[in-house]
């Protein structure tokens, strides 16, 4: 086999082990195994990934911001509750949970940052339609056209949700979250 063929090998079990991990996780993105929220039935609980622990800042890059193209420092989150918003302006999943979004941007508790990593588009012009289409222009939005952030994360599909409490550690869930799912999660940031 050559070697080019085992690296493709390696990469494709490693890829689909990480798939398979996001999907087998049904702990909540709250650290501390918090519950879900009150009149939630099980079946409707995020599903998520386990709580990890970072030895470096998550936040150790810089990125363009969708709507005005100034570089955005990630290192000014670090130490800080923050909500990341993973989405792709082509995807309809998307497009159907921003109402949910720009709820959820309203109802943010103080002390807890949200942002939208807008990825899987090398087209800034369709990331800033839509925000603008979808009124999600409450938060920054980041334009991650390499995917390097998305990597930086491990999040392999959209949308998803990363919740990083202010001490670097991290829980993750795919999309299908409501605004209230939202506002829980932010608020057990900001209570661990």
């Amino acid at each position: 086999m050559t070697l080019q063929v085992r690296a493709f090998i390696g990469a494709t079990t490693a890829g689909l082990a990480l798939l398979l991990a996001g999907c087998a996780g049904d702990a909540d993105p709250a650290s501390g195994g918090a519950t879900a929220p009150a009149g939630e039935a099980d079946s409707a609980s995020p599903d998520a990934d386990e709580s990890t622990s970072q030895a470096a800042s998550p936040f150790d890059f810089t990125a363009m911001t969708v709507m005005s193209g100034e570089d955005f420092d990630a290192t000014s989150l670090a130490g800080q509750d923050v909500v990341l918003w993973f989405w792709a302006p082509w995807c309809p999943t998307c497009a159907a949970e921003a109402p949910i979004i720009a709820e959820a941007i309203d109802g943010l508790p103080e002390g807890v940052t949200m942002m939208g990593v807008a990825g899987r588009s090398d087209d800034p012009a369709a990331m800033q339609e839509f925000v603008t289409d979808y009124g999600v222009g409450g938060i920054e939005h980041l334009a991650d056209t390499d995917g390097s952030i998305w990597a930086n994360f491990s999040v392999v599909s959209q949308p998803a949700f990363i919740f990083v409490n202010d001490d670097g550690t991290m829980q993750g869930s795919g999309g299908g979250l409501t605004a209230d799912d939202i506002d829980y999660y932010a608020n057990e940031l900001l209570n661990n």
